[in-house]
């Protein structure tokens, strides 16, 4: 009877905190108890079948770990073998990533001081980690970054002249906010009895805006390659004043002046990416949409409904889906 009575009183499994993080020892306690569930059933033919579904019920309850980290943690290792626990991948943390560039051949050797100083300058701060602070990005720009820097990987190992362009902006009358002061010099007539000036005189307002326009490479900018013209607006985001015509005029005239065989890297402007050809899309009216893919020879059999339409043009879309700047 005692043995009855502290069964009774031994209180359920508890549960894991919701949200948080199960680890590689929880995860192989999962794999434990389902193992230890399927040996019960197949030592015992007797005993009844349970499901998949039932299985991870019954995991959870004597777990106490959520049935969807379960489902998860079984997938995983039924997959890969083992389990992986999430928190040793979580947050990169600088002694991380000091590891990572300086096991890279192709990246500089650094110290710890001195990475630091460039996390500062990229106006990163170290400050109390609050609670979910930790600022990661997404997974699609950082598979977009790894292809670029593997392509431009590749192409300095075949020497290849490379090629970097962008644009920016200067007000004509911009000046130093700070100087050098003789602060032995009391007074302006006192500058003036000693023959001296009073310094500098700072413009009563910025000036004419300037747009700026570039093109270098390790050697040097591009002799010829520059394009600076005067802002016709008022717009605070320079690049209001570029657009797809004035950005070709200039490519047209400044790819002679480059070496054969180059790389040119620019980035994802607008006006760097103007289409050859507007591709259809879903907002199109439906006539419109017939015009264009009976201009690109295709037979459009009615009635045809808009969704129909848009599945043909799926179909021939990357063969019409060009940049001029890449076709130039």
């Amino acid at each position: 009877m005692d043995n009855m009575e502290d069964v009774a009183n031994i209180s359920s499994a508890k549960k894991n905190p919701r949200g948080k993080f199960v680890g590689t020892a929880q995860k192989t306690i999962i794999i434990n108890v389902y193992k230890d569930k399927i040996k019960q059933q197949l030592d015992n033919p007797e005993m009844p079948k349970l499901s998949f579904r039932d299985l991870i019920v019954a995991i959870s309850r004597t777990t106490g770990i959520g049935q969807r980290t379960i489902q998860t943690t079984l997938g995983e290792y039924k997959k890969e073998g083992t389990v992986s626990s999430p928190n040793k991948r979580k947050v990169p943390t600088v002694p991380k990533m000091l590891i990572a560039i300086n096991e890279d051949d192709s990246l500089p050797n650094l110290k710890r001081m001195y990475f630091q100083l460039i996390l500062k300058d990229l106006q990163f701060e170290y400050v109390k980690k609050n609670r979910n602070s930790a600022l990661l990005e997404r997974e699609d720009l950082i598979s977009l970054r790894r292809n670029y820097l593997l392509k431009i990987k590749h192409y300095r190992a075949q020497n290849r002249p490379i090629y970097y362009l962008d644009e920016t902006w200067v007000n004509a009358g911009e000046t130093h906010s700070r100087t050098w002061v003789d602060t032995t010099v009391a007074s302006t007539r006192d500058a003036h009895l000693r023959g001296l000036t009073t310094g500098q005189k700072a413009p009563s307002g910025k000036g004419k805006r300037l747009i700026v326009l570039h093109i270098g490479s390790s050697d040097d900018f591009v002799p010829g390659g520059l394009l600076c013209f005067e802002s016709k607006t008022n717009s605070a985001y320079y690049h209001d004043e570029m657009n797809g015509d004035t950005f070709y005029e200039w490519f047209v005239k400044t790819l002679p002046l480059l070496k054969p065989n180059a790389i040119i890297v620019m980035d994802n402007a607008s006006y760097h990416s103007v289409k050859k050809q507007k591709i259809p899309v879903r907002s199109w009216k439906k006539q419109a949409i017939i015009d264009w893919l009976e201009s690109k020879d295709v037979i459009v059999t009615y009635p045809i409904v808009k969704n129909d339409l848009m599945k043909k043009v799926y179909k021939i879309k990357k063969h019409h889906d060009t940049y001029v700047i890449d076709e130039t």
